[in-house]
């Protein structure tokens, strides 16, 4: 099954979710900041 949301007041633009019998398998965040995907370490 296969779940999409539009958030809002935050860069990304969807978030697209896949879940088989109760868990989540994959997420997709469509759009996004720099800062949403650079490793702080």
């Amino acid at each position: 099954m296969e779940y999409r949301f539009t958030p809002s007041g935050v860069c990304s633009k969807e978030m697209i979710i896949e879940v088989e019998e109760g868990i989540i398998k994959k997420i997709n965040i469509v759009g996004g900041c720099a800062g949403n995907t650079v490793r702080c370490e």
